[in-house]
């Protein structure tokens, strides 16, 4: 059988719009409630941001109290190993005192009598502050070690000087006074006697610059 509607047109539009109204408020909640979560998801995010965030802040400040808390360790720590470096400066271009001491023993000949050595160091090969220009070519021209005795002949004071000339830690060796007459020798017999030495001298030498200068930095608070 053929249905027959019997709502006038006017109302079968209003049904109509009415239909396509509510289709559009549903539509409209559902982009609503879309929205929403949306909203929760992203606020969400963000609230796990924000704490990731302040957690590494309070990291940081942690870290950063903990510098604070060692940097005088650090400085100490500074200090050290300057002075350390400082002392193995020192330790270098030290003078070997006794090795020259040691080597002058063995060089000396046979018919030389020493009676006196004295020596120094120069201002340029002391370690603490740099030595000014001037002062350097000052300290270079002057006598660091000096050698008085007494021997049998000048050519015994002229062999003395040649064997300090050996030594590696000596350099202009010169002779600054060589006075009185050779000794004389004696023959008895088979046997031969040579007088007491009569020829006193006076030898200055230098000595040589380091191949390494010594320290010339003044650590700040090493005394305390």
């Amino acid at each position: 059988m053929k249905r027959i509607d019997l709502l006038p047109p006017e109302q079968r539009v209003k049904a109509s719009r009415e239909r396509g109204l509510l289709w559009a408020i549903l539509i409209l909640v559902a982009i609503v409630v879309a929205l929403g979560l949306v909203y929760v998801w992203q606020n969400g995010q963000v609230t796990d941001k924000q704490v990731e965030l302040d957690g590494l802040a309070a990291e940081a400040s942690a870290v950063q109290q903990q510098a604070v808390a060692l940097r005088p360790y650090a400085e100490i720590q500074t200090t050290r190993t300057a002075m350390t470096q400082t002392a193995k400066g020192i330790y270098d271009s030290r003078v070997p005192w006794s090795t020259i001491l040691q080597e002058v023993s063995l060089v000396i000949p046979e018919n030389v009598r020493l009676q006196s050595l004295s020596g120094t160091v120069p201002a340029s090969m002391l370690p603490g502050p740099a030595v000014p220009p001037a002062a350097a070519g000052a300290a270079a021209a002057t006598t660091d070690l000096t050698f008085t005795g007494t021997s049998y002949t000048h050519k015994d004071v002229a062999e003395f000087m040649t064997r300090l000339g050996l030594i590696p830690q000596l350099s202009n060796v010169q002779l600054a006074s060589s006075t009185g007459a050779a000794a004389t020798s004696t023959t008895t017999g088979t046997t031969a006697t040579t007088g007491t030495p009569t020829v006193t001298f006076t030898v200055t030498a230098s000595l040589r610059p380091y191949l390494t200068s010594p320290p010339a930095t003044v650590i700040q608070g090493a005394a305390q």
